[in-house]
């Protein structure tokens, strides 16, 4: 990992000491106190291609397999146009993993967030007594480890994290360049400098990575290979190349799925259903509220659904071309601040329903699954506008843009 960053980061010195004739004419040209246009563009499209690169997190492919380039650009495209559902992905595997940590805890079992990580994702095969190999989770290799079926079950925090594509070091580095670019901005605002709406996009895309690198803090990146586990009677020779493979649901179908299934901890207890809402009809209206809205992967959502959106909305008195395009970025940036707002109020008044018997449980949670695929549908629309205005506003880019930073203005030295 810490080579393509390093390339990426000399492109990007690269892409900015370059000078072009793409000012506007009415501006001075490039010289040693200003940038191009060419370096503004290529500054942002190679941090949000870091922020992309990073954001995907795709499980362990099948065994002997490899995941298709078709399915790596969907999920770099959807990491782009929806990134504060790749945040929601990343703060519910993290829910998650902490919750099984804590199960393996309680039975005696040394277990970490990686090793719950690389579960989850498909990194572990077990071989049964015919040799036939499949996936397992962190609980049923719990299980399997409690009835004494497996003979080499230990993997090591240093093993797991061999087989990830990135280190600490990679991921510090890229932290203090998202961190850089961000400051770079909110210094050119606090001077007066004006700031193009593709560097204010790219801002908020940083602080999203951010919060990716904290939750995914100890996934592994890209393993390609998962581990295997043998059962005391398995053939550990490799099985017969005729037999076929069966592949494990792609990245988004477990997305899915984990809105819908609860998966059983112990008879007691229950990891509840990551994304959708205990159904269970409380007396109390404050009861059903805090049990069933603060869901941390659902709150993370709307949380990063709200700031997504007030990032945006620091551009409302931006200069654009024309005012229809003003007007386009100021009405999507409300709805995507507004969107999770409006979503609350939804949310509450149904729990009410569902309180006082007035709503049925099914029917207040289709209602609300609706409700939240309507507002991601506009908010995905709201995006796409956000994007488009984004890119025609360098029609016409204000003087000030071009001019870069004094930072010996504001850092002593002699």
């Amino acid at each position: 990992m810490i080579h393509p960053l390093i390339i990426f980061l000399y492109l990007a010195r690269v892409v900015q000491g370059t000078s072009t004739d793409t000012t506007s004419h009415s501006c001075p040209p490039p010289d040693g106190t200003t940038r191009s246009l060419w370096s503004i563009l290529g500054s942002c499209a190679l941090t949000l291609l870091i922020c992309v690169w990073q954001a995907i997190h795709p499980p362990v492919p099948p065994h002997r397999k490899k995941w298709p380039m078709g399915q790596t650009l969907l999920l770099t495209i959807a990491s782009f146009l929806l990134p504060e559902m790749t945040v929601y992905t990343a703060v519910s595997q993290w829910w998650k993993a902490r919750r099984i940590v804590k199960e393996f805890d309680r039975g005696g079992y040394a277990w970490s967030m990686s090793h719950s990580f690389f579960a989850e994702m498909g990194g572990f095969v077990y071989r049964d007594d015919d040799g036939r190999e499949h996936t397992i989770r962190s609980l049923e290799f719990l299980d399997l480890c409690k009835e004494n079926k497996i003979a080499n079950p230990v993997i090591t925090v240093r093993e797991i994290k061999d087989k990830s594509k990135s280190d600490v070091l990679g991921k510090a580095i890229l932290a203090i360049q998202l961190f850089w670019f961000t400051l770079q901005v909110a210094v050119r605002h606090f001077t007066g400098l004006a700031v193009t709406l593709v560097e204010l996009d790219t801002v908020c895309m940083a602080v999203l990575t951010l919060c990716l690198l904290l939750f995914w803090r100890d996934k592994p990146l890209r393993p390609e290979c998962p581990h295997i586990f043998y059962s005391h009677l398995s053939p550990q020779a490799d099985r017969n190349l005729k037999e076929t493979w069966k592949p494990e649901p792609c990245f988004l179908k477990q997305l899915m799925a984990y809105t819908r299934k609860t998966q059983t901890i112990t008879d007691e207890e229950k990891i509840p259903p990551v994304g959708l809402l205990d159904s269970r009809a409380q007396s109390n209206v404050l009861q059903v509220i805090v049990n069933n809205f603060l869901d941390f992967p659902l709150v993370s959502l709307f949380a990063t659904w709200f700031i997504f959106g007030g990032l945006h909305l620091t551009a409302w008195k931006f200069p654009f071309v024309t005012e229809a395009e003003q007007r386009t970025w100021h009405i999507a940036s409300l709805i995507l601040t507004g969107a999770p707002l409006a979503l609350i109020v939804v949310m509450g008044l149904l729990f009410t329903l569902i309180s006082v018997g007035w709503c049925p449980d099914k029917q207040g949670r289709f209602f609300f699954a609706v409700f939240l695929l309507l507002g991601l549908i506009v908010a995905e629309i709201s995006r796409i506008a956000l994007v488009a205005v984004m890119f025609t506003s360098f029609r016409s880019v204000p003087c000030s843009a071009y001019q870069v930073v004094s930072w010996t203005t504001y850092i002593p030295h002699l």
